[in-house]
């Protein structure tokens, strides 16, 4: 039993010691508790920081992301916008302002030509159209525009005769091209819209045409040009605006200067008292002196001088007569025509004419594979003139008979085949000159090599280009040993530069200078008959243009009579027809555009204007203007 005692005793005193024991661990875990709350309160207090600087950091992310969405939204809608813009565009046509581009160069169908555009913008103006003038570059860069399609709006331009044939103002214009004619039957060839003619199509015009340039019988040829003009004026395709009996100005030391009707004028009987150098004065440059590439008259004014063609015209008059060609006989057909060639004659550059010489050029404007016929030069004149190139050309061959003969062979008669043989485009270049300069004949670092009276000598461009006489010429030597043709482009500084002498003769001076040169006695005025029409042309992509309500709005809205009184003078005369009245096949039944200016807004207003006109159409479908 006490055993039993002494070892409750134990077990209680164990258990007592245990108990202080355990609460000096209590406390101890307590303080530890209380450490491990600190530190977890602590942790918690910087984790809360952590949160709410993370929660920052979003809010700034989300902020700048949503402000990034919106600018791409933002783009996003720009380029739908943009898109919709271009689609309509596409559908509908661009809109552009309603622009009449102007000519940077006097010519004599143009005189003041920016200050005449002024005048129309005037009065069209006072019709419901509100213009925009624009000077489209320089005289090259201006008849590029014009043969690319690119002038998208009103432009002026003009015509002179080549070779008074209505042909020659006609069919270059309105005839079928190369392209028109597929098939065998010409009843089936449909003219189709062309660059270069302001993309104007009239099939039933084109055809008129090359019936009349195969039909032998002038009357009826008369009778065919005469329908063409009157469905030209009805279809109102241009605006004929005038012709003008162009005054030519000079010095009264001056004698012996030709003006010729057609093609260029003749300088080598020209006179000059005291001297032996005759300075011309002249608006512009020559555009190049490689007479088959371009169309310019500059550039016919100078290549007049030193090239030849197989036939020329009669001093004064458009009789085509014989030049480096003694005659040209055809066959009862007039399918052939041989020609028999001036021997003895030379180039410039020693060089023989003689039949080689003539093929070698035929050829050259003929074949578009030809090595002297590269892509980057545009034969216009030879395609128009001659029915198109390769199997197109009315001209099947030219042929050697002998070193002096040749003999072209015809797909079909062609009426003006003289005429055409003697237009200054279809000169005779030297084909060595040719051969050695490649594309760069006819620049002013080559210039031309012909057999005409004068020679080539310097071209400075946008200044002068001289020549000199050419002493072994077959006609016999010029009476004037140096010509200069200088480029002052301004009328009146032309005017100035001829009272002071610095030039001899001039083309075209403003009116208040004419009646000043009549008046005095240094001074007399000579005149060209008027074998040109300046005309307002219309470009066939504006949409608005295709309507004839609005063509015939602008008809009526052009006072040409004031445009002629102010700038033409006693010289110019209106014109109704684009043959000029001088010429066969001119219609004089044609009834001419009444001035009514109230009558284009109420035709205006017809058309679907009742506002009037200050922005156009461009039509899509219709060949690009890059």
């Amino acid at each position: 039993m006490k055993n039993k005692l002494y070892l409750l005793f134990i077990l209680m005193l164990a258990l007592g010691i245990s108990l202080v024991a355990c609460g000096e661990k209590a406390d101890d875990v307590a303080e530890q508790a209380e450490e491990t709350i600190a530190e977890a309160a602590t942790d918690a207090e910087e984790a809360v920081a952590e949160v709410e600087e993370a929660v920052e950091e979003t809010t700034s992310d989300v902020e700048e992301t949503a402000t990034e969405a919106e600018e791409v939204v933002e783009v996003a809608v720009e380029e739908a916008e943009e898109t919709a813009e271009e689609a309509v565009e596409e559908v509908m046509g661009e809109k552009i302002p309603l622009t009449l581009y102007y000519m940077p160069v006097t010519r004599f169908y143009y005189p003041s030509p920016k200050e005449i555009a002024e005048g129309m913008a005037a009065d069209l103006a006072n019709a419901g159209f509100d213009v925009q003038l624009e000077l489209a570059g320089d005289w090259p860069t201006y008849l590029g525009l014009r043969r690319e399609g690119k002038l998208d709006g009103l432009y002026m331009l003009g015509w002179g005769g080549d070779n008074g044939d209505p042909d020659n103002f006609l069919n270059y214009f309105f005839g079928f091209e190369s392209a028109d004619k597929v098939g065998d039957d010409p009843a089936a060839w449909e003219k189709g819209p062309k660059a270069r003619e302001g993309w104007y199509a009239n099939t039933e015009v084109a055809y008129l045409l090359y019936q009349a340039s195969i039909n032998p019988d002038q009357s009826e040829r008369q009778a065919m040009y005469e329908e063409v003009e009157q469905l030209l004026h009805d279809d109102i395709a241009r605006l004929w605006i005038a012709h003008n009996n162009t005054p030519l100005v000079f010095s009264s030391a001056i004698d012996g200067y030709v003006s010729q009707p057609v093609g260029a004028d003749r300088f080598e009987g020209v006179t000059v008292e005291g001297g032996d150098t005759f300075t011309f004065g002249r608006g512009g440059d020559s555009v190049q002196l490689d007479p088959a590439v371009v169309t310019d008259g500059e550039s016919f004014r100078v290549t007049g001088q030193i090239l030849e063609a197989l036939y020329q015209y009669e001093p004064g008059t458009t009789k085509p007569i014989p030049a480096l060609a003694e005659e040209c006989v055809s066959n009862e057909e007039a399918t052939e025509w041989t020609c028999t060639l001036r021997q003895g004659v030379k180039f410039h550059d020693g060089t023989d004419f003689n039949a080689d010489a003539v093929i070698f050029n035929y050829d050259r404007w003929h074949y578009t594979d030809n090595p002297y016929h590269p892509d980057s030069q545009v034969f216009e004149y030879y395609e128009y003139m001659w029915g198109g190139f390769d199997d197109n050309s009315i001209i099947a061959s030219v042929e050697k008979v002998d070193d002096y003969t040749v003999k072209f062979v015809l797909t079909d008669s062609l009426a003006p085949f003289l005429a055409n043989l003697a237009m200054d485009m279809f000169a005779i270049s030297s084909p060595t000159a040719i051969e050695a300069a490649g594309e760069d004949y006819g620049l002013p670092s080559t210039g031309a090599v012909g057999t005409g009276p004068f020679t080539f000598v310097e071209w400075v461009e946008g200044d002068s280009i001289t020549l000199a006489a050419n002493p072994d010429y077959w006609g016999g030597a010029p009476t004037v040993d140096t010509v200069i043709l200088r480029v002052i482009a301004d009328d009146s500084a032309r005017f100035l530069a001829l009272q002071a002498g610095d030039i001899q003769g001039f083309e075209q001076a403003v009116v208040e200078d004419l009646e000043t040169a009549e008046a005095s006695d240094d001074l007399y005025v000579m005149t060209r008959p008027a074998l040109n029409t300046g005309y307002l042309a219309f470009s066939y992509r504006v949409v608005e243009f295709q309507d004839p309500l609005v063509r015939e709005a602008f008809a009526h809205a052009i006072n040409r009579e004031g445009l002629i009184e102010n700038f033409y003078g006693a010289y110019g005369e209106p014109a109704t027809n684009f043959l000029p009245p001088l010429i066969w096949g001119h219609n004089d039944a044609v009834e001419d555009w009444t001035y009514d200016p109230e009558l284009s807004r109420q035709l205006l207003a017809e058309a679907g204007f009742p506002d009037g006109l200050s922005e156009v159409t461009i039509d899509p479908s219709i060949g690009p203007s890059e």
